[in-house]
């Protein structure tokens, strides 16, 4: 996708939320943007966790399982998609 659409997209997403502040839910766009932060915190978190720790080399930890990590790598992918 081209920067100028891209950018176009941006806009007119912002202007709607603006409107959506405007009529009467202050902070919306910050309480919008805070969830967004804190589901991608959790989410990668969450996977950071799944891959790693299995990887470790311990007995008490079983060698990364790819049938585990590939749901949450498609969510993480899911998200990142327009």
């Amino acid at each position: 996708m081209a920067a100028a659409e891209l950018r176009e997209q941006l806009n007119a997403l912002l202007s709607s939320m603006i409107t959506l502040e405007d009529r009467g839910m202050p902070g919306f766009i910050a309480n919008v943007v805070t969830l967004f932060c804190d589901w991608i915190i959790f989410d990668l978190a969450s996977l950071l966790y799944i891959v790693f720790i299995p990887a470790i080399p311990t007995l008490e930890h079983p060698i990364m399982d790819f049938n585990k990590v590939d749901p949450y790598v498609h969510q993480l992918k899911g998200s990142s998609a327009r």
